[in-house]
């Protein structure tokens, strides 16, 4: 008898690879559309509202419940939608707020933590300074009226309080307290001390000029008789002194004033 004939198969052909690479597209686009879908819902109006704000920090002017309050009128969206940009805005725009930082927890909550301003100084006649040179006017101002008063022009207060800082380090070496410190329209600085004393450092060389005045004011003050009421240092080669008012002083005002050399 005959072998039987083996039956021939047909080879199987393997699908192109374009194919295959449609297919993981189609899939990514599928996931992508859901997620979209997912997030669309969930970014809906009243769909994921937050519930929670929690604030931290040290303060003493500013009250959690301000902050929150301050916080919540700025909420304007849901977890995904919610503006964090205004929302800090809104809160660093309260007086006494220095620094902030919002971060969203699932599911429902605002983290905030908030650093609060410190007065240094006060600025002009109705307003604070604070460490950070930031010109701001709290409704409780007359709390500080006790601090050194600081003034200039638009625009130049961390010049004054960089100056300020250095100026009141060397006073302290001759036991000065200086009580005023300003930066005229000219352009002129003046400091006036606690105990009524006023120098004029005008507008050039400030710091070579106030080093100049502290050498040379043990001599103004050796005479307890005779008090210095305004010394200007604008001079290239001395300064010069106007004297508080003396018994002598009415009958010869010009010894009320003197030019010395240094």
């Amino acid at each position: 008898m005959a072998a039987p004939t083996r039956r021939q198969r047909t080879p199987r052909t393997a699908a192109p690879r374009w194919t295959r690479h449609a297919a993981g597209l189609g899939v990514l686009l599928m996931l992508a559309g859901a997620a979209a879908a997912g997030y669309h819902y969930l970014s809906q109006p009243g769909r994921m509202p937050l519930r929670v704000v929690e604030v931290s920090g040290q303060f003493r002017h500013l009250t959690t419940a301000a902050i929150r309050d301050t916080a919540g009128a700025a909420i304007d969206g849901g977890f995904f939608t919610c503006d964090m940009q205004k929302l800090r805005n809104a809160v660093l725009a309260m007086p006494w707020v220095a620094d902030v930082s919002v971060r969203r927890v699932w599911p429902d909550r605002l983290q905030m933590r908030v650093s609060e301003r410190t007065p240094l100084a006060r600025w002009g006649d109705d307003a604070l300074l604070g460490s950070d040179a930031t010109v701001f006017s709290p409704d409780n101002r007359a709390a500080y009226a006790a601090l050194v008063r600081l003034a200039g022009p638009h625009g130049s207060a961390l010049r004054v309080a960089a100056f300020y800082r250095r100026a009141q380090r060397a006073a302290q070496l001759r036991d000065l307290q200086i009580l005023e410190l300003t930066l005229d329209a000219r352009r002129h600085w003046w400091i006036r001390f606690a105990d009524g004393l006023t120098v004029s450092l005008g507008r050039e060389h400030r710091d070579a000029r106030l080093a100049q005045f502290l050498r040379v004011y043990p001599r103004l003050v050796a005479d307890p008789a005779r008090r210095p009421a305004r010394v200007d240092m604008r001079y290239a080669h001395g300064f010069a002194v106007q004297w508080r008012a003396a018994e002598n002083a009415e009958d010869n005002p010009a010894d009320n004033k003197i030019r010395e050399k240094v």
